[in-house]
């Protein structure tokens, strides 16, 4: 339930004017204290997002993948055409074969005594640069296709089939689907009201959405006194998107909450408010009072004055009033 709905009962009298137009009327209470939410602007970012490139040149064969699609970790997302990376391993394993062949007979002369152990670790040399070669080979052969490194959203989308690149070109960006930040900077004061791992509530797209404080940082910005907080989100949201820490304050100061529209300009920085009250005679007559206007929170304003628990305010139609004139009850 809104909070000003906890402090305001509302009564529609039917008092009338001479224009028999009807009035609406608040019962206001008094209380000691108001909340006041406090609005801090964070941008929503992933806490994994990284640029894709390849590790080798080449021409692409295939970006398997377009702008907003899911991918799951190790998913084949673009693909450089392998023909010389192939060809290149094939010949390493048919070095490999022989090397591996050659070391066997040797090793087999060895035994028998007809060559050195010189000529046995010659063989054997050249075993062990025919499988590295092999493993070389297999890697690159693997670095003509980009896996996704987490699961995700694909972010940005840079280069298309057919292009031929260098290493470390981006060709894609993936943003994490899984953890979603608030970074917000927050003045120094309210910091000490902040606690790590608490659960705190941001406004975005008209929705309060739950998140909790993991970490404060350092301002980069020498001199400021702020602190950044950032927040982990318990449910995914677009990454970019503006998101507000909203924080209640509990200030002292004697008042009651009033509809902003109760309200009319005074003078002295001061403002007019009519309040409806029956006389001797049984009927509602209609006084202005002096307030002093406080606090106002959306459309609502806490206000201080000659009032008290129980007056009756006149909170629509108070254009149409006139002080101390008599209203009458249908």
């Amino acid at each position: 339930m809104n909070k000003f709905l906890k402090l305001l009962s509302f009564l529609f009298l039917g008092l009338d004017l001479s224009s028999n137009t009807s009035l609406e009327i608040t019962t206001i209470e008094i209380q000691d204290s108001y909340n006041t939410t406090q609005r801090f602007p964070g941008k929503v970012l992933p806490l994994n997002y990284s640029k894709l490139a390849f590790e080798v040149p080449g021409k692409i064969s295939e970006v398997k993948i377009d702008i907003g699609d899911a991918v799951r970790r190790n998913d084949v997302l673009a693909t450089l055409d392998p023909a010389e990376m192939q060809a290149n391993l094939n010949q390493a394993q048919a070095r490999f074969d022989l090397a591996n062949q050659a070391l066997n007979r040797f090793k087999d002369l060895k035994s028998k005594g007809f060559i050195s152990n010189q000529e046995l670790d010659r063989a054997n040399s050249e075993f062990l640069i025919a499988k590295a070669q092999v493993d070389l080979y297999s890697v690159k052969l693997e670095q003509t296709f980009i896996r996704a490194p987490f699961d995700g959203y694909i972010q940005n989308r840079f280069l298309d089939s057919g292009t031929v690149i260098s290493p470390g070109v981006p060709i894609l960006e993936i943003i994490d689907s899984t953890i979603v930040e608030a970074h917000v900077s927050v003045p120094s004061y309210i910091i000490e009201s902040l606690v790590e791992g608490n659960s705190y509530n941001f406004f975005l797209d008209n929705r309060i959405l739950p998140a909790t404080l993991k970490r404060f940082t350092k301002m980069s910005n020498q001199g400021s006194d702020n602190r950044l907080c950032i927040f982990e989100f318990e449910t995914f949201i677009s990454p970019g998107s503006i998101s507000y820490l909203q924080l209640q304050q509990v200030k002292s100061a004697t008042g009651a909450w009033v509809p902003l529209k109760s309200l009319s300009q005074g003078t002295q920085g001061l403002w007019n408010l009519y309040t409806v009250s029956k006389d001797s005679n049984n009927q509602f007559k209609v006084a202005k009072e002096i307030v002093e206007l406080i606090h106002v929170e959306g459309d609502n304003a806490y206000i201080a004055g000659t009032i008290s628990t129980g007056d009756m305010v006149v909170s629509g139609g108070a254009e149409k009033v006139i002080e101390n004139e008599i209203l009458k009850v249908n």
